[in-house]
């Protein structure tokens, strides 16, 4: 099954086309174990702060950061292999999404190559704010 990816969320123009291998379906599922285990990791640290001292806090707050400077990483290097994005397109991609719009858009991306409807997405899109105010600076 070939899945057609909107990339509009991205700072990209046109859709990208992947195909719905075993192995695609393997790396997306590998991409929302890490982004769903950096949201319990950030979670649970931060429920641990209330009887630390300063200097674990710092800690805490340095293990955090490189965490999600991890975790950009192998999103952006996931999305350019199973986009097939070149060098130009993902420094694109580092100039114009945020850390909240690159978890969403792995979300989509993840989500659309396991099956999951153009149109589930777009009923999504319709409830967002954000995703309005993009599409509508493109036209």
């Amino acid at each position: 099954m070939v899945v057609k990816i909107r990339t509009t969320q991205i700072g990209l123009k046109k859709p990208i086309n992947v195909k719905a291998t075993l192995s695609n379906v393997d790396k997306a599922d590998e991409m929302m174990i890490s982004l769903l285990s950096l949201d319990v990791d950030l979670e649970e640290e931060g429920q641990d702060d209330s009887g630390t001292e300063e200097k674990d806090q710092t800690k805490v707050a340095i293990e955090n950061l490189k965490k999600e400077r991890a975790f950009n990483k192998k999103t952006v290097s996931f999305l350019q292999d199973i986009l097939k994005l070149t060098d130009k397109q993902i420094q694109t991609v580092k100039e114009t999404v945020d850390y909240n719009t690159l978890g969403e858009y792995l979300n989509y991306v993840c989500g659309r190559i396991k099956g999951i409807s153009e149109e589930a997405f777009k009923d999504v899109d319709k409830n967002s704010p954000k995703e309005q105010s993009v599409n509508s600076e493109e036209k």
